[in-house]
């Protein structure tokens, strides 16, 4: 287990190597290869859906293309995030007409598993001997259905964290060098840099991933103990939004987004003086902030700290053999450590395999900014994504936001919202 409070990088992957108890070799040198068998003039064609907008995925690509002649990747971008692969995947599902390989968001690993039925990679992996001893553990067990079958490999993973602008809380007379590091004290200074029209702190917590971050963070649970039932209406989750609710309505240190990207707009506009959302946020704020930003790690409270793994996992879903070869060297690929760099470095993802981490190129681009280095040191507080059970699991997460939206609104108070919260989901659920 990593250390709680980790000093630099190296002693991340210190503490990781222990915890892997095995070889941390790349699969850089490994000699088998998972290529399916085609004359140059017809490489196996593949299409992969991602939902990166930009051109680095399609660069990518094109580097795969280029580097061997038996397969060719086809790119499509999927709007709406993972939501919109998701959807797209139940649609083309009844048709039979599934992706080859795709990105598949964290909060619908059981949804590919039970419902689209990804292919189980370790097949793939024994035959090729391939080592996933290199993928942090937390990060590989990521891609793991709930019988514990290897179904994605890790792409693309984050964890919120605290932005602020320092700059503002020198105005206020407060020390960006000592940040306030619970949700105890959280509030209260968000009152303070709540001044001259700005808020003290801007966060999408009606976003059910910042929602899990923070009631289990306050000791709750997605799901009961039983099993049976979901956790949304326990009372450290009404304290939780009740924070929250309570920074909006009573204190006016909080603004109420319509969404996610808003909260993220409002702190690039020096609106906030604090935001709190995924690193996946950092190349936007940082490349537009005109002020001194810089980031902590996610609040505890009570001494806890959870942090849920934000991201993907590559899936493969054709049953094309050929296909299925095709896909699973193009994962190899686009997860290997050089790629996972390029990643972590154009978006503030966290890299997924030790060796990228201890890479020379890495350390240097995370002493060079260290906004990106702050996620690593909570690394070992990561937990899944929560996936709801149950076919109407995904739509949980709308019900979760509905209903804190209703209470930031102030038509419910944060303890009818979440009642109901619970009531609807229990009804998806059995």
């Amino acid at each position: 287990m990593f250390s709680k409070k980790l000093k630099s990088v190296s002693a991340v992957v210190a503490l990781s190597l222990a915890l892997a108890g095995c070889s941390t070799s790349t699969n850089k040198d490994q000699e088998k290869s998972s290529l399916p068998t085609a004359s140059p003039s017809a490489p196996v064609e593949i299409e992969f859906w991602h939902a990166l907008s930009g051109d680095l995925m399609t660069k990518m690509v094109d580097e795969y293309n280029k580097s061997q002649s038996k397969v060719k990747v086809t790119p499509v971008f999927v709007q709406n995030n993972y939501e919109g692969i998701v959807e797209k995947l139940q649609v083309q599902a009844a048709a039979k007409k599934l992706p080859d390989v795709s990105l598949n968001g964290l909060l619908y690993t059981r949804f590919a598993s039970e419902t689209v039925h990804a292919v189980p990679l370790e097949p793939f992996i024994q035959r090729d001997g391939y080592n996933t001893n290199d993928f942090f553990p937390n990060m590989l067990a990521l891609g793991k259905d709930e019988k514990g079958k290897q179904i994605g490999l890790p792409f693309g993973i984050s964890t919120p964290i605290l932005y602020f602008n320092a700059d503002k809380l020198r105005e206020a007379g407060l020390n960006p060098d000592n940040m306030p590091k619970t949700w105890e004290e959280l509030p209260k200074v968000a009152k303070e840099l709540t001044r001259n029209g700005k808020f003290g702190l801007t966060m999408s917590i009606d976003w059910a991933w910042l929602y899990q971050a923070m009631m289990e963070t306050y000791g709750g649970s997605m799901m009961a103990k039983d099993g049976k039932s979901v956790g949304l209406d326990s009372p450290e989750s009404i304290r939780a939004v009740q924070t929250i609710v309570d920074m909006a309505l009573k204190d006016k240190s909080l603004p109420v987004v319509p969404n996610y990207g808003e909260s993220i707009n409002t702190m690039i506009k020096g609106d906030a003086a604090m935001l709190i959302t995924s690193t996946a946020a950092l190349s936007s704020v940082g490349g537009t902030a005109k002020y001194d930003l810089r980031t902590a790690l996610y609040p505890t409270f009570g001494g806890k700290r959870t942090v849920p793994a934000g991201g993907s996992n590559l899936m493969i879903f054709t049953t094309d053999k050929a296909k299925q070869d095709a896909s699973w060297d193009f994962i190899k690929y686009i997860t290997d450590k050089q790629r996972s760099i390029q990643i972590a470095q154009a978006m503030g993802y966290m890299v997924t395999t030790k060796s990228a981490l201890e890479d020379p190129s890495m350390k240097a681009y995370l002493d060079k900014n260290p906004n990106y280095k702050t996620t690593y040191s909570q690394v070992d507080q990561m937990v899944p994504w929560f996936n709801f059970p149950g076919t109407g699991g995904t739509k949980i997460q709308k019900i979760i936001t509905d209903q804190i939206q209703a209470a930031l609104q102030g038509q419910k108070a944060p303890e009818e919202a979440m009642k109901e919260a619970a009531k609807q989901a229990n009804a998806l659920i059995h």
